[in-house]
């Protein structure tokens, strides 16, 4: 979406996409390089914030804080990027359009807007990483960022426009599965990789029909070989991708599928439009509700220290703080 073509509409329908993540990273140990080094986290309690407008992803950053995108109001520049400070959500970047996926990655924080990557500063500083002529093929919805397991260059997802994926008629709801409408969909979802110097790859290629809108990714694996996951957006599909090949994880899990994070022995994931989130146990194929009765569950964090899930109900201008069982 456009800046200058922001309305309403496209203001609700970037809602609706808003998704994908923070801290993508199945080792939370790994050494920060930075001089804002991460604090311990507290001992995880049950609490529910009110944020602002339209919360969407959320990390650990500067000092060990929270910092939540939100994706505002219907004006141009009204996105920005708060810093939890207690139980109080302040304004620490702003000028931004419609900021969704959000990582730490030394000493930075980047934040997809739009068709443009950010790139944001300890003072709240925010640059241009990657703008939409940097990419290969033309963007319509970049959505959630994932930091690589090195922390010198994070991964992107493009989702292609949601608003091909839903029946105008409906409330939210999806064209059926395996419809004529899902034959028309345009299969432009791809995965991007992005450096810390702003050079743009393809770390996951578009065209296959199993994922023609990923939203969240996340790094998972092993240290000596980590592979990238995604959660599709319209079919609900989790899949892996690894020695250049695609394969399913899980089919059609969780339809309006957002975060994606693996801990616990299970995988974690989001659904913004089913307002819920779910483990699913791969040995037994079997999925437990974490959390349900939210309107929009957004991108969370998986906060590996606190052993919770902070997740944003999008719509409610809310985060969710949920601890979890071992």
């Amino acid at each position: 979406m456009k800046t200058q073509n922001k309305t309403l509409l496209t203001s609700l329908l970037a809602a609706v996409l808003l998704f994908s993540g923070c801290e993508h990273l199945q080792n939370p140990n790994q050494a920060q390089k930075s001089t804002n080094k991460l604090e311990a986290a507290p001992k995880a309690e049950r609490k529910t914030l009110e944020v602002g407008t339209k919360p969407e992803s959320v990390c650990r950053g500067f000092n060990g804080k929270l910092y939540v995108t939100m994706i505002g109001g219907n004006e141009p520049g009204d996105g920005a990027v708060y810093v939890i400070d207690g139980d109080k959500a302040k304004p620490f970047a702003t000028g931004l359009n419609n900021p969704k996926g959000i990582a730490w990655v030394k000493g930075a924080l980047i934040t997809t807007d739009e068709t443009k990557v950010m790139k944001i500063n300890s003072k709240g500083k925010v640059s241009v990483l990657a703008d939409a002529k940097d990419f290969p093929a033309e963007v319509e919805f970049l959505n959630d960022v994932a930091a690589a397991r090195n922390r010198e260059a994070v991964y992107v997802t493009e989702m292609s426009h949601p608003k091909r994926m839903f029946n105008p008629d409906g409330d939210r709801e999806f064209w059926p599965l395996n419809s004529e409408h899902q034959n028309k969909l345009p299969k432009t979802g791809c995965v991007y990789k992005i450096t810390l110097d702003g050079k743009v790859s393809v770390a996951v290629p578009s065209g296959d029909r199993r994922m023609p809108g990923p939203n969240g990714v996340t790094v998972t694996g092993p240290k000596e070989k980590p592979f990238l996951a995604m959660a599709d957006f319209f079919t609900g599909n989790l899949i892996a991708y690894e020695d250049e090949k695609m394969r399913f994880i899980a089919k059609n899990l969780l339809r309006g599928a957002d975060a994606i994070e693996f801990g616990n022995g299970v995988i974690y994931v989001s659904s913004w439009t089913q307002g819920k989130v779910i483990s699913y146990n791969r040995k037994e194929k079997k999925s437990t509700t974490v959390i349900e009765g939210l309107t929009s569950a957004a991108d969370f964090f998986f906060d590996r220290k606190a052993n919770q899930l902070i997740i944003p109900d999008m719509l409610e201008g809310k985060l969710h703080f949920v601890p979890l069982a071992n």
